[in-house]
């Protein structure tokens, strides 16, 4: 590929962005071994597995190659990867509702005019590549691309197509919740705060979505008994973290105070997180380091504090390693053991794309139910192979998050902040390593890892 060499992320950046398609790298996480003197070994990390490791030397041992900023070249990189998705239509529903009876999928008429979400696999990831375009171009209004980028948005967050949205989500019961609310309330909230001259009228556009999103979330806060520590889309912590900076913003109370509520009965009584077990199947989200920047939002600091020490491990223990070895995507993608992710995936091949009921029942009959079955079980690994390399930019920005409300002076703030970059490091080596699966939404994590304020 343009005779990028692998060891050149910079270089593979730009050529990705050129092509404005996702290409695959050989690059990979580097391999993970016990060594003899009792420490892991990752790359020119050394993570000692004595609880009682002296805890500056345990920093001075993080090493790792230097991390992008987010300036011009970056932007281009990352801005090219939903605009090479958001018209590109979700793939057939395939084997849904399937057990007894057979179902054909039709394209809905005119979904061009009335969905404003329908590309870049699926809904939610969809609305998150809408934010980083809209991000990005906030940070960079003189972008080379910027009038393509405007006229995506046009298109997206125009009056009609937003109705049709409203209208679908008024019956819609709970789907795309909360992980895909909190996405929403999130673009809300970016254009909402966006000095354009056409932001005001595609906040207004989305507005009435946001506000029944809102009011949804109060009312299934008020009922949530348990919350959801899962490593994928349901995880309370990570959509009650995002709907609080947007209920900050744009200052809905009634949505802050339900957050507020919820989040100390759900988790106040929290301890020994256990990090031994993370990531699961095919995570993309740590319950654990999600939780506790939750938790650093809600709790004041000193008691922010004493919640966090009985909460996380110490970050230099045993017991913390989970969080700071990377796990390696080097190797074939395998189907992942996570039944969530294998229900969120969707396959997504270039002949279903615009397909409608005739074409369908054309591919049906023209593709062995073996074929079939290696392209789904193929698309699957990729998707969870995609989810475990995001799973480096989101655990990096939560590090980050946690790191910025630890006291001046904390060596645990800057040991957080330097296993944040290290995590950063290798989520930009591996980013375009999942193809489709994983550009279609692993640029926004990148983006939002970016963003994530660290401490001076």
């Amino acid at each position: 590929m343009l005779g990028l060499e692998c060891g050149s992320m910079k270089n593979q950046l730009i050529g990705i962005f050129l092509l404005a398609a996702v290409a695959s790298a050989a690059c990979g996480y580097p391999e993970v071994e016990l060594a003899e003197d009792k420490t892991v070994s990752v790359g020119a990390l050394e993570i000692s597995r004595d609880e009682a490791a002296d805890l500056a030397a345990f920093i001075d041992s993080i090493s790792f190659e230097s991390v992008p900023n987010l300036d011009l070249e970056m932007a281009l990189t990352l801005v090219a990867m939903p605009l090479s998705c958001l018209d590109r239509p979700h793939a057939a529903p395939r084997d849904r509702s399937t057990y007894l009876d057979e179902t054909v999928a039709a394209r809905r008429p005119g979904y061009e005019r009335n969905r404003s979400f329908y590309g870049c696999w699926d809904w939610h990831s969809a609305v998150n590549s809408t934010w980083a375009m809209v991000k990005i171009h906030k940070e960079y209004p003189s972008l080379p691309v910027s009038g393509l980028v405007r006229e995506k948005l046009n298109d997206h967050l125009s009056a009609r197509a937003l109705e049709g949205e409203l209208e679908y989500f008024e019956t819609a019961g709970g789907f795309e919740r909360p992980y895909g609310y909190a996405w929403l309330l999130k673009l809300y909230a970016e254009l909402r705060t966006w000095d354009d001259p056409d932001a005001p009228e595609w906040a207004d556009n989305l507005e009435p979505l946001a506000a029944l999103f809102s009011e949804r979330m109060v009312a299934y806060l008020a009922d949530l008994e348990r919350p959801s520590r899962s490593g994928a889309h349901s995880n309370t912590s990570f959509a009650l973290a995002m709907m609080l900076d947007y209920a900050r913003i744009v200052k809905d109370n009634a949505l802050e105070e339900a957050i507020y509520e919820s989040s100390q009965r759900l988790f106040l009584d929290d301890y020994g997180c256990p990090t031994a077990y993370e990531p699961w199947g095919s995570d993309f989200l740590s319950p654990c380091l999600e939780e506790a920047a939750l938790m650093a939002e809600i709790l004041e600091p000193d008691e922010f504090l004493t919640w966090f020490e009985d909460f996380m491990p110490q970050v230099n223990a045993r017991e913390f390693l989970p969080l700071t070895t990377p796990v390696d995507t080097s190797e074939e993608p395998s189907n992942s053991d996570s039944e969530e992710q294998a229900a969120d995936t969707q396959v997504t091949e270039p002949a279903t794309e615009g397909f409608s009921g005739d074409e369908e029942e054309t591919r049906k009959t023209t593709t062995s139910d073996e074929e079939q079955r290696r392209i789904d079980e193929e698309t699957r690994a990729l998707g969870g192979k995609s989810h475990l390399i995001g799973l480096a930019f989101i655990r990096g920005d939560a590090m980050n998050r946690i790191a910025a409300v630890l006291p001046p002076g904390d060596l645990r703030s800057e040991a957080y902040q330097k296993l944040a970059a290290l995590h950063g490091a290798m989520g930009f080596e591996a980013m375009f390593d999942a193809d489709y699966a994983g550009s279609h939404w692993i640029g926004t994590f990148a983006l939002k890892y970016l963003l994530t304020e660290v401490p001076e």
